[in-house]
């Protein structure tokens, strides 16, 4: 009978870090998804000429998740990408990207101020490089 009220330290624990596992996964399946965008255009310095296949190089701050996203411009010189979080941003400051075009130099710009809108817009002008 004694055995029956008794439960080990272990078990105790296993209940203890499962009860906080659904609290914490409830309060994050109630907190709405907030979408942070990042757009824009790249050109040519004076012409204004579109340049497609540029890469764009973003670096992600610790506020929206880290890491970094490769991504490719369109034939319009346009790019755009996107990064969703459980929880809303405090600030976007931190935001990072390079610009970077064969036949241009490279370009680099660091955001900060805060999201915005959630929609963050950079146009960058590339300086064609002779040959």
């Amino acid at each position: 009978m004694l055995r029956a009220w008794f439960v080990p330290r272990r078990a105790r624990w296993r209940r203890r870090v499962g009860l906080a596992l659904v609290v914490a996964l409830g309060a994050c399946a109630r907190t709405p998804p907030t979408t942070i965008q990042v757009q824009g255009t790249v050109r040519a310095v004076g012409s204004r000429v579109p340049i497609a296949d540029a890469e764009v190089n973003i670096e992600w701050p610790a506020a929206l998740g880290g890491g970094q996203s490769v991504l490719r411009t369109n034939a319009a010189g346009q790019f755009a990408v996107g990064r969703t979080r459980r929880r809303p941003p405090a600030t976007c400051a931190g935001l990072a990207l390079t610009v970077q075009a064969r036949g241009f130099a490279s370009a680099y710009l660091r955001h900060e101020s805060d999201c915005g809108n959630n929609v963050i817009t950079f146009d960058f002008r590339l300086l064609p490089q002779p040959r």
